[in-house]
């Protein structure tokens, strides 16, 4: 196996288990938070989509999903999130007022939006040569290259899987009985 199938390989593994932990989530598990500034399973889940949409975006020049599939019109975002901050979608760009008043799209809609995002992603991928890996494909990230942009795929939704998975478990304790 060569660098790039294992890239596939874990992409594909990782989005699998993604999947699986959220497939049965009930619009009020998805929108359910843990505390007043804590994010809900459905945002992280939007996030993890939105975030790959991006680098997708970065590896390729191409527009992303969100706006060439319109889902940029179909989904509002609080008022106060305009420009980048809305395009990157990042915890660290987003107030706790504002994830507390983002509308957690129903989970058909997320799934969809993630599995056209990931079809790009695999296309890119599998277009890829390895010989490239480390060259620079934006000027505006000098110090991210190929690799890095496919390596943080990897771990961003492998780290927020785990964040998915803990708040569901807190979720189901805390509305059981």
């Amino acid at each position: 196996m060569n660098t790039l199938g294992f890239v596939d390989m874990v992409i594909t593994g990782t989005r699998t288990t993604t999947l699986d932990t959220v497939k049965d989530l009930t619009a009020e598990q998805l929108a359910w938070r843990a505390g007043p500034e804590a994010n809900p399973v459905g945002f992280l889940l939007w996030h993890v989509f939105r975030t790959e949409d991006r680098y997708v975006r970065l590896l390729t020049s191409e527009q992303e999903t969100h706006q060439a599939d319109g889902w940029s019109d179909k989904w509002t975002l609080p008022s106060t999130i305009t420009g980048d901050r809305a395009s990157m979608t990042t915890g660290n760009s987003w107030t706790i007022e504002e994830v507390g008043i983002f509308n957690v799209p129903p989970l058909s809609e997320l799934l969809t939006y993630g599995e056209a995002v990931r079809k790009r992603t695999l296309a890119i991928v599998k277009g890829l040569d390895e010989s490239k890996l480390e060259e620079v494909p934006n000027a505006e990230r000098p110090d991210w290259t190929n690799a890095s942009y496919l390596r943080s795929m990897i771990t961003h939704e492998f780290g927020h899987q785990q964040q998915i998975d803990y708040i569901i478990g807190l979720c189901r304790v805390a509305t059981a009985g």
